[in-house]
């Protein structure tokens, strides 16, 4: 209680009026989240794959390898990118 008998509220949160929060926001985030993870994904999957590769087949599997890697890596970005336009 205050001198005065009222009860003061303190740290009580008030949103940003230009910048409210709404579900768009969550998944905005959401799709930045699965996009990131997806690109982060692809590139670790090609990476592997390729060490795991015998030295003498590398040469032959380097486009299916980089085509697979790329596919992640822009389906990925393409789906942060829409998170973070929503966001």
């Amino acid at each position: 209680m205050s001198p005065l008998g009222e009860t003061v509220l303190a740290a009580v949160f008030t949103p940003n009026p230009d910048h409210s929060s709404s579900w768009s926001g969550f998944f905005g985030f959401v799709a930045l989240v699965i996009g990131c993870a997806i690109a982060l994904i692809g590139v670790y999957a090609a990476v592997s794959t390729w060490r795991g590769l015998e030295p003498a087949r590398r040469r032959g599997q380097v486009l299916p390898v980089t085509l697979t890697g790329g596919f992640f890596v822009t389906v990925g970005a393409a789906i942060a990118a829409f998170g973070l336009w929503i966001l």
